[in-house]
């Protein structure tokens, strides 16, 4: 209200000192070059009047033209990078939405109205390679590398490139170019953790893992689980270049940070019976299988003393198992030295037990053997066994494969440290289900219809 106010007041002002010069008009003379004018001072004023008022007219027009138009001045780099920031972000939607062809398109139309910038590489890079187009994408990701905002980025991009194209060792230099350039992302570090296990560069790898560790990527049981393969891994290699004393210092640090690992404590035991320390590495196995009874313990176990009687292997047997009878690790092993020692009588309460405890196809393995060395009927014990649990063994949780021994890397996925020792559920034949009841009953069942086998014939699950 108050400025309507002015201006009226404005206008009125105006209005009043337009009609007293027009009642006054005064006279004007002036004297220019020879020359003589005349004219009236309201004339005169109305004329510099307009001269201002198209003088004010003149600057807001330019300014106008340099700050709305897109013709000339800054005003035009503002509305073209306005019309490729709008490009760029339409390009992102697109490539969100799956429409990588039309991502493509807007990227490179946003390319020619943009200054250089990570953002486009880096949509350009995406979205050729959502299309197939490799080489193009690789092209992008030189280009962010080459910059110096995108430098990291190009880097993880082409390190991507060189793992799809099974260039590790390319791929291997990248991460640790990567590393200098940020040593705190969790994906350069967990890369270059992967890949310096996979080239089998165990001690790079403990380096990298130091730092997973440190910047708080992993919970810190699966860095002590992690330090422990890989320090069986370098205990293995040293073992195998024929370095003994650095074999048993790593197995006893795979042991210090994994204590119920049986590869480890089995490949320590080897070493010390072949340095002549037999009793050293009987104890080993004994203390072991005291914590976690485990088949490679069992084996190696056996090995202390392979040309040994059937008798004597008994009673060596004997002696471990029972320091730990109830496992059915312990009840396997003890079944297996009854029937090499041909105590069938002995064997079968031993095998009921296992039955009721773990009816996996080891323990019906062995009772089938036993059916045969006693004469009965084996028809519902192989019914038994085509329907039993495959029971404990390696495996590699991450793509269900089941090696048939430990390693650092999973032999059908290459995962690092994901083979565990795990109860395996798969089954034999067609899968129906029996209870711990139903087992027994069908050893009830079997009757004394068929001739006694040899001693050979029961089998052994290894």
């Amino acid at each position: 209200m108050t400025r309507l106010l002015l201006l009226f007041v404005g206008i009125l002002a105006v209005a009043a000192g337009a009609a007293w010069l027009a009642d006054h008009p005064g006279n004007v003379t002036i004297d220019f070059q020879g020359m003589r004018f005349y004219t009236s001072f309201a004339a005169l004023t109305g004329f510099a009047a307009g001269l201002m008022a198209l003088a004010a007219l003149t600057v807001w027009l330019y300014g106008w033209l340099k700050r709305d138009m897109p013709f000339f001045g800054s005003n035009s780099v503002i509305k073209r990078q306005g019309r490729g920031l709008k490009m760029l972000n339409q390009s992102l939607v697109a490539l969100s939405a799956g429409d990588h062809k039309l991502a493509a398109k807007l990227v490179e139309q946003a390319e020619v109205l943009l200054p250089p910038q990570p953002m486009v590489h880096l949509i350009a890079a995406e979205a050729a390679s959502r299309a197939g187009d490799y080489a193009r994408a690789a092209k992008r990701y030189q280009a962010l590398e080459a910059s110096d905002d995108g430098r990291f980025l190009g880097l993880r991009g082409l390190v991507g490139e060189a793992q799809r194209l099974g260039r590790e060792s390319e791929a291997l230099h990248l991460a640790r170019t990567a590393f200098q350039e940020n040593r705190k992302s969790p994906w350069v570090l967990k890369t270059l953790f992967s890949l310096e296990v996979a080239a089998g560069n165990w001690a790079e790898a403990t380096a990298a893992l130091d730092k997973v560790a440190k910047e708080k990527l992993m919970n810190d049981s699966r860095v002590k689980k992690h330090r422990g393969a890989l320090a069986f891994a370098e205990a293995t290699e040293a073992n195998l270049k024929g370095d003994a004393p650095a074999a048993k210092k790593g197995f006893k640090r795979v042991l210090s940070l994994r204590p119920d690992f049986a590869p480890a404590t089995a490949a320590l035991a080897k070493l010390e019976m072949a340095s002549g320390n037999k009793k050293r590495a009987t104890k080993l196995i004994e203390d072991a299988w005291a914590a976690c009874p485990h088949p490679t313990l069992a084996r190696v176990f056996k090995e202390l003393d392979a040309a040994e009687s059937a008798t004597d292997w008994l009673k060596r047997v004997s002696t471990l198992t029972a320091r730990k009878p109830d496992d059915s690790q312990s009840m396997l092993l003890l079944t297996d030295a009854l029937m090499d020692a041909r105590q069938y009588d002995a064997a079968k309460p031993v095998l009921e037990k296992l039955i009721k405890l773990a009816p996996t196809r080891a323990a019906w393995q062995y009772r089938l053997a036993l059916a045969h060395a006693l004469g009965e009927n084996p028809d519902p014990i192989e019914s038994a066994l085509n329907h039993a649990e495959e029971g404990e063994g390696w495996l590699c949780e991450p793509c269900g494969h089941t090696p048939h021994a430990w390693s650092p890397l999973c032999p059908n996925c290459g995962g690092f440290d994901t083979v565990d020792w795990h109860a395996r559920t798969g089954h034999a034949g067609p899968r129906k289900s029996y209870t711990a009841e139903q087992t027994i009953s069908l050893l009830a069942s079997s009757g004394s219809d068929t001739e006694p086998m040899g001693r050979d014939t029961h089998a052994r699950d290894e």
